[in-house]
């Protein structure tokens, strides 16, 4: 058995509060019967699970989006705060002769 924690309906946004309730009614309306008390529940937590999971591709998208890096060669001048000579030289064999 899966021992799962509940999701606190506390961590969620005011939307996000909306969108579980929106989930809830679309599981039970797919359900072909009443639920009952434990199937209700069960419907609760899977929106929760659903919207969180949706809630964390939303912001691991825009972490990775942000933290796109520059190679140094498009780097400005401004931009760059120490050049080591040795270094490039190493990567670049042929700048020797």
């Amino acid at each position: 058995m899966k021992s799962e924690k509940e999701i606190s309906i506390d961590q969620f946004t005011d939307d996000e509060k909306v969108l579980v309730e929106q989930r809830v009614k679309t599981l039970t309306d797919k359900l072909s019967h009443v639920a009952s008390k434990k199937e209700e529940k069960e419907i609760l937590k899977e929106a929760k699970r659903l919207v969180m999971k949706e809630r964390v591709v939303r912001e691991t998208s825009k972490v990775v989006m942000a933290k796109k890096p520059r190679k140094p060669s498009a780097a400005k001048e401004s931009e760059v705060k120490d050049f080591s000579w040795s270094a490039s030289l190493r990567k670049n064999p042929r700048a020797l002769k």
